[in-house]
């Protein structure tokens, strides 16, 4: 197929492009300002508040691979808006399917909390254009262990440190495995309708991920549980501006971390032997994924 890839300069569009060529598909990326070409890869321009420049950019396409800024850190009424443009595009330029990387835990009805209700609106904003959607939903990324606010501590002090509580389950995903999914559902087309919450290969509380990590680096790594209001600090240094106003972040932030930490059900934990009963990729082990990393 020919698929255009929206959200394509970010973490998480970059392995969709490379498991959509790995797959034999021709790959488009798009992005609001447009890229040069990268590696044969051909690049479009395109902008969420532009219908026209959506349709254009799928022009061709027989699918849509769709991740969107975070809903954590911008409001949700572009958010919305965005997704249901890229539904309507779809319909317009002749699009047979969409996959949407909703790039974090979704449940099926709102849970009070702004960054999750904006991606189950934005859900049912791009369905309402009668274009199948297929939403995979990692829970939370590998990824974000790279990031400014976990890295540095680690970098410093030896110390793997995360606003998990110790107890935690967490089936840590990465990004390259949340792109095999997505490839692997576009190739199902009995997958069209469905939402599947995806996870990694084994959940992991927080010392555990501390000792598979230093068992990796092969050197000692202490962990530390952060505590909510100091992570919402760090975010609020990081994304301050972004979008949502600082009160408005922090206290969103903290609400939905808490609900993270006590809910009955651990929110992170994920059964994925259903998921790859439908969409069969092979899962990468924690440290499989950290030995590609640098963390120096």
């Amino acid at each position: 197929m020919r698929v255009v890839v929206f959200g394509a300069t970010g973490d998480q569009g970059l392995p969709q492009l490379q498991a959509l060529r790995a797959a034999r598909h021709t790959a488009v990326a798009a992005s609001r300002g447009g890229l040069s070409e990268v590696e044969g890869i051909e690049a479009v321009a395109a902008d969420f508040g532009n219908p026209s420049s959506l349709v254009d950019a799928m022009a061709g396409c027989e699918a849509v691979f769709a991740t969107f800024p975070s809903s954590s850190f911008n409001p949700a009424g572009p958010l919305i808006d965005g997704a249901r443009a890229v539904g309507e595009a779809a319909r317009t330029a002749g699009v047979q399917r969409i996959v949407f990387n909703t790039s974090l835990l979704v449940r099926d009805k709102p849970l009070g909390f702004a960054a999750h209700d904006t991606r189950v609106l934005m859900k049912q904003a791009m369905r309402e254009a009668g274009v199948p959607v297929t939403c995979i939903q990692p829970v939370i990324y590998m990824d974000n262990l790279l990031r400014p606010w976990a890295l540095p501590t680690l970098q410093a002090e030896d110390v793997l440190e995360y606003a998990h509580d110790p107890a935690l389950e967490v089936s840590w995903i990465c990004a390259e495995d949340v792109a095999a999914l997505m490839v692997v559902a576009l190739a199902k087309p009995a997958t069209a309708g469905r939402d599947y919450t995806v996870g990694g290969f084994q959940a992991l509380r927080l010392p555990e991920l501390a000792a598979a990590l230093s068992a990796e680096l092969g050197r000692p790594l202490g962990w530390r549980s952060l505590p909510i209001p100091d992570l919402c600090e760090r975010m609020r240094q990081l994304f301050s501006g972004s979008g949502l106003d600082d009160a408005t972040l922090v206290g969103e932030l903290s609400r939905i971390y808490e609900w993270y930490n006590t809910a009955p059900e651990q929110p992170f934990k994920v059964d994925m032997m259903p998921v790859l009963k439908d969409l069969p990729v092979h899962l990468t082990p924690f440290r499989e994924w950290a030995a590609r990393q640098r963390w120096r």
